[in-house]
């Protein structure tokens, strides 16, 4: 029977040497339209075996291949024949198979890559920073920072830092961590940002610091206000920040009222000066004890020192809009003594003023309503004209009064809760000595001075005590030895004796209803006469612009809470944020000029997805390496974005 799977021998003679090579092949004769043809199976190269060796060595193959049960060769099979066909089986795997280039040539540029050996690896953000820097560039910023002396270096640096505040908020050290580890930026701008350490960005804060007014003025020449002068509004407020730690070493950290309620802490104030779009002007850094009202004066010799050098301030003087917490009557009559008009809530409460006109004002007033689609943000306004070309708006807010009426209403509740469980320890007796009842009594008015001072409370006092009546209690169980006996100072005699108290009386003041009548009333006063009483209210509304820009310092800007423990990196600190969000008021003033309203911090969220890549690959014929740096393709939305910012 002549045998299907052979093992065929080839010659070949080296024509200058004589030498003769010897070649094996495993072949298979198949039948086909033409006849019987031979076709290659394997190459199993030389093979030093006789020829019964070798047909032995093809019917191994051939059982090995085929499967077929009935080719037994376990009797026949040598070691060393089987030990050939698993190696020349193992050598003829495909994953084992030398590939072969496919013929032509690749396009130029190209490289053929093993599918399974695709990795990626270096992943770093690049969507948000693509933004922020292309802000930079609009802005101006190293040609400010140029003229300054700083080096190309130190111009990246600066960027780095800034941008850092915008794209993952945090101190410093947190800014060169997502610097160095998480973001592409540092291959974007160059500067070899990537071999620096931390202590560079610290420097770099300092350096910023110390031409903190030469950059402020700089940055406000470049505006482009689209509001002519006559209708140039800045907006002026001030707040407070606080320290993690004791920061004892450093002269801006002191104790204040803090507006986020964490009286524990040290605390810093800073203040900001915006325009109508929410554009930052100029800024200051103080202790965190500062008066408001005392701000005041320097912040106006500062505007006035930027009205000779800037477009931005013309010959006549912007409209300066503040609250009541810096309007006191010496600072209106300031801002009017250097010529400044005005909008503003005064810190008295004017209001008491006209108590008859609001009892009347949902009759008497005019309703406006800024969004007509929304009346619960509707108010109802009066105009009273003033003397000195002044007027006021008398201003009744439905919301406004909901929720001081809420306010009023929980701190009423706590303050009679309170005052309940103090009369219940006086008629036990816990507390009946005048001193502690009436110090005890101080400190509820202290905690509730806004209800307090509507109530009327009265400590009753109880029978006086005879002389001697009182006994001193005995001790219980060993007395000890006794102790020794002091020297009594000389005092003055008392020339009274409080009697102890047994019981608390209080009663509502009329007062307390004559405030709800004012609940949610308050008074807009300006120089701006001839406004309506709508405008007049839309004008004293701008001030939510700089309200925002704090909420944004804090919230999407990292500036709390500080850890440094000296003055001049705290204010380095604070104005690497107030230079963030110079960016900031730049990219959202571009995006709501075209209708988008979302806030940077979802802009951020929905380009973080845009990252730097590598992949790596190997070349299955040549067994090159390739690292390949790209970009990944922004989806539809961040398309979208990219294209109303122009980038």
């Amino acid at each position: 029977e002549e045998a299907l799977v052979y093992i065929r021998e080839s010659r070949t003679v080296n024509k200058k040497t004589g030498k003769i090579y010897y070649k094996h092949q495993l072949v298979e004769t198949i039948q086909t339209e033409k006849g019987p043809r031979n076709r290659v199976l394997l190459h199993l190269g030389a093979l030093l075996l006789d020829k019964e060796q070798r047909r032995r060595l093809a019917r191994i193959f051939e059982a090995r291949i085929s499967g077929n049960p009935r080719l037994s060769f376990a009797e026949e099979a040598e070691p060393e024949l089987i030990a050939i066909v698993e190696a020349a089986l193992e050598k003829n795997k495909p994953e084992n198979r030398k590939k072969k280039r496919p013929s032509g040539p690749l396009p130029r540029g190209t490289a053929a890559l093993a599918p399974q050996s695709i990795e990626v690896d270096e992943v770093r953000t690049a969507g948000a920073e693509h933004v922020v820097s292309q802000a930079w560039e609009r802005m101006g910023m190293d040609g400010i920072l140029l003229a300054q002396g700083f080096s190309l270096k130190e111009r990246a640096l600066a960027l780095a830092t800034v941008a850092g505040r915008l794209i993952s908020p945090g101190s410093e050290r947190a800014t060169y961590g997502w610097l160095t580890k998480r973001s592409a930026l540092g291959e974007m701008v160059g500067g070899d940002l990537l071999s620096v350490g931390k202590d560079a960005l610290y420097a770099i804060g300092d350096r910023l610091w110390t031409g903190k007014e030469a950059l402020e003025t700089a940055l406000t020449e470049r505006e482009d206000p689209s509001a002519s002068p006559e209708d140039l509004v800045l907006l002026y407020d001030m707040s407070n920040t606080y320290f993690e730690g004791n920061a004892r070493g450093n002269a801006l950290a002191k104790r204040g009222h803090s507006k986020e309620k964490r009286s524990d802490c040290p605390l810093v104030s800073f203040s900001l000066v915006v325009d109508q779009k929410g554009r930052p002007i100029a800024s200051r850094i103080d202790p965190g004890n500062q008066s408001e009202p005392e701000t005041l004066p320097q912040v106006l010799d500062r505007l006035e020192a930027l009205l000779p050098k800037t477009p931005l301030f013309p010959a006549v003087k912007p409209t300066l809009v503040m609250d009541r917490g810096i309007a006191t009557r010496e600072n209106v009559a300031l801002i009017k003594k250097r010529g400044f008009p005005y909008c503003v809530v005064e810190r008295r409460p004017v209001e008491k003023q006209y108590r008859t006109e609001f009892e009347t004002a949902k009759t008497d007033f005019a309703f406006f309503a800024p969004d007509p689609e929304d009346p619960n943000t509707g108010v109802w306004l009066k105009k009273v004209l003033m003397e000195e070309g002044t007027a006021r708006a008398l201003v009744l807010s439905e919301s406004r009064k909901v929720k001081e009426e809420a306010m009023d209403s929980l701190k009423e509740k706590r303050f009679l809760e309170d005052l309940e469980k103090f009369r219940t320890s006086i008629r036990k007796g816990t507390v009946t000595r005048a001193e502690t009842v009436l110090r005890r009594l101080g400190r509820l008015e202290a905690k509730y001075p806004t209800v307090a001072r509507y109530y009327a409370v009265t400590p009753v006092a109880g029978p006086t005590p005879a002389p001697g009546s009182v006994q001193e209690p005995k001790p219980v169980g060993n007395p000890g030895p006794e102790p020794r006996k002091r020297r009594k100072k000389k005092t003055e005699e008392p020339t009274g004796i409080l009697p102890p108290y047994a019981d608390l009386l209080w009663e509502k003041r009329p007062k307390r209803e004559e405030r709800k009548t004012l609940t949610g009333a308050y008074v807009i006063e300006t120089t701006h006469a001839d406004l309506p009483a709508s405008g007049i209210w839309s004008l004293y509304t701008t001030l939510t612009q700089v309200e925002d820009a704090f909420r944004s310092l804090k919230s999407e800007l990292g500036i709390r809470p500080i850890f440094h423990q000296t003055a001049n990196r705290t204010r380095a600190h604070l104005f690497i944020s107030v230079l963030a969000y110079y960016l900031l008021s730049n990219i959202e003033c571009r995006l709501r000029e075209k209708g988008e309203t979302r806030s940077w911090a979802t802009l951020r969220n929905i380009l973080s997805t845009i990252v730097r890549t590598t992949v790596t690959g190997k070349d299955p014929y040549t067994g090159i390496l390739y690292r390949i740096r790209t970009t990944s393709r922004p989806d539809p939305e961040q398309q979208e974005i990219l294209k109303l910012l122009e980038v």
